[in-house]
């Protein structure tokens, strides 16, 4: 595993605003860091910071913080009202936000608002002055998450959303789109609607699907809307997986049958097909798993990976970690043993050739050609040159080296590969 790809695991964080104290960060930055973690979803509020500390704490474990402001759609809030705030958060090195969450359900409306018409329109009226904010202040507006299926067919909200914004051309909007999308399961396999309208038919609104045929309503949501964001304004979008391993967040629902081990996979492993599908995996920045920790009273309680003192719930955690920190050891070990070989080694790799008083024998250039190309050692005659040396190939042709020149390099400390040649053209 690389570092870009460890770094897609991340969470999200409490749904309240009441742990984000340096306490807060002392108990949970040791956990991320040791889960490699490299996103960490933040509730945030309209009226007031997160703590500078607890956000530059996170950075400086290289985890990246998502703030995340979820009031509803049609609140009082206004963009003019957030810009001190995502200056402070830019300022402190926080590069994504996302406004409001699961526009396509009525929960995220004010009471009575909902089937006032033209709902998609009211939504982008009220969305683009957010993503403009955002990026005067240098920060990356993330599409917010719509809920699959949903009270408004999410499908058709996207659709909406996308034809609207390319008829007004906003530049803002499909230039550099970044997407949240949900991955909650809804208890089927993650294999679920896999590939897309590529291999499925596009489902009606609220139709059971076909014998024989799957949906987007699943895992593989993203599929489905990049090839729908792909087709009506012709990019690709980056992505982050939003309620990583949820079957159902609205019932507070782990799935079952789903593993910790087999979502990791998902978020480390490269694509297994090639071309444009590879690509879009590809796209995927973070795979954010639902919840980091809550209170049992809570309602995501009972989907919280640890718990509120910081103790795993979910047994396979233990042992990722680990396996993680295995990793790392092997990892530090090879680097500090080849610091220490280039330190007590002045040169890394030496091919010794003989040479007699008549010369060197034909063809013995051409013969070494391909340790050159593919080593590129140093190269020479000399024996007490070689004993410097982590590795000596030893062109012993015609017998040049006695038993006695390779022990002498051997108890150099010297790594011996020794080519036995017998040529001709050695005079008598």
């Amino acid at each position: 595993m690389d570092g870009d790809m460890e770094k897609k695991i991340g969470f999200h964080y409490f749904q309240d605003l009441s742990h984000y104290q340096s306490r807060d960060l002392a108990l949970w930055k040791p956990e991320l860091e040791s889960l490699q973690a490299g996103w960490l979803v933040l509730k945030a509020s309209p009226s007031y910071a997160i703590p500078e500390e607890f956000i530059c704490g996170l950075l400086d474990s290289g985890v990246q913080p998502i703030i995340h402001f979820d009031f509803a759609v049609n609140s009082e809030v206004r963009a003019e009202d957030l810009r001190i705030l995502l200056s402070s958060y830019a300022k402190w090195g926080v590069k994504y936000v996302v406004f409001f969450d699961r526009p396509n359900m009525k929960t995220s409306w004010l009471h009575d608002t909902w089937s006032q018409g033209d709902l998609v329109e009211r939504f982008l009226d009220r969305y683009l002055p957010f993503v403009r904010a955002a990026e005067q202040h240098g920060l990356i507006p993330v599409f917010p998450p719509l809920q699959p299926g949903g009270d408004y067919w999410d499908l058709s909200f996207l659709k909406k959303v996308l034809n609207l914004a390319k008829q007004r051309r906003s530049i803002d909007f499909v230039s550099n789109l970044h997407i949240a999308v949900s991955s909650q399961t809804f208890d089927h396999p993650l294999s679920w609607g896999s590939g897309g309208k590529r291999n499925w038919k596009v489902p009606r609104p609220y139709s059971k699907s076909e014998i024989g045929e799957e949906d987007h309503i699943g895992f593989n949501t993203w599929q489905w809307y990049v090839d729908l964001i792909n087709s009506i304004i012709g990019v690709d979008p980056k992505m982050f997986l939003f309620y990583f391993g949820s079957s159902d967040i609205r019932s507070s629902v782990l799935d079952p049958k789903v593993t910790f081990e087999e979502l990791v996979d998902f978020a480390l492993s490269p694509s297994e097909e090639a071309g444009r599908a590879a690509d879009q995996k590809n796209n995927i920045l973070g795979c954010l798993f639902w919840i980091l920790s809550s209170s049992e009273e809570s309602q995501e309680g009972t989907t919280s990976f640890f718990d509120v003192s910081g103790k795993p719930k979910v047994a396979a955690i233990p042992a990722y970690k680990e396996k993680l920190e295995h990793t790392r050891k092997q990892t530090l070990e090879y680097a500090v043993s080849d610091r220490l070989a280039a330190w007590i080694y002045p040169i890394d790799h030496y091919l010794l050739l003989p040479s007699y008083e008549w010369g060197i024998p034909e063809n013995t250039l051409d013969r070494i050609r391909p340790i050159i190309r593919d080593s590129r050692p140093t190269i020479g005659f000399s024996l007490i040159e070689a004993t410097n040396a982590r590795k000596v190939t030893v062109w012993n042709e015609n017998g040049a080296f006695s038993v006695h020149d390779i022990d002498i390099l051997r108890e150099a400390g010297c790594l011996i590969d020794e080519q036995i040649i017998n040529s001709i053209g050695v005079p008598a």
